[in-house]
């Protein structure tokens, strides 16, 4: 059995190192993200208390933002991924390529899991 950490540190430093090796691997709404590093085998959840949608350099709040990134991480998961870990502000960032579609999330709790 591996060890569970409730630190966002473990993600910025997987983003900080290795930012490409990070997946969005489920969205279950209405507030947990999970997302997987193939270079060091960690998993991270993360429980998300508002999801924005960010289109361009402006931020708008969508009521269905959480239903977009739904979309997104069901139909077009690979495409989807981390863009900026921000441990100090509790804001976790992601892109999607297909549809260009950006989304901000404020993290309520950090999870790793490592092996």
């Amino acid at each position: 059995m591996g060890h569970v950490f409730q630190s966002g540190a473990f993600l910025q430093q997987c983003f900080s190192v290795h930012p490409l090796s990070l997946n969005v691997k489920l969205f279950t709404m209405p507030d947990t993200i999970g997302i997987f590093c193939m270079n060091c085998k960690s998993r991270h959840r993360l429980t998300v208390g508002t999801i924005t949608r960010i289109i361009g350099d402006s931020e708008l709040s969508e009521e269905d933002a959480s239903t977009k990134l739904e979309a997104c991480a069901g139909h077009h998961q690979e495409a989807l991924h981390v863009t900026e870990v921000s441990v100090e502000r509790d804001i976790v960032q992601f892109r999607c390529r297909a549809c260009r579609s950006g989304f901000q999330t404020t993290v309520s709790l950090f999870e790793t899991y490592q092996p």
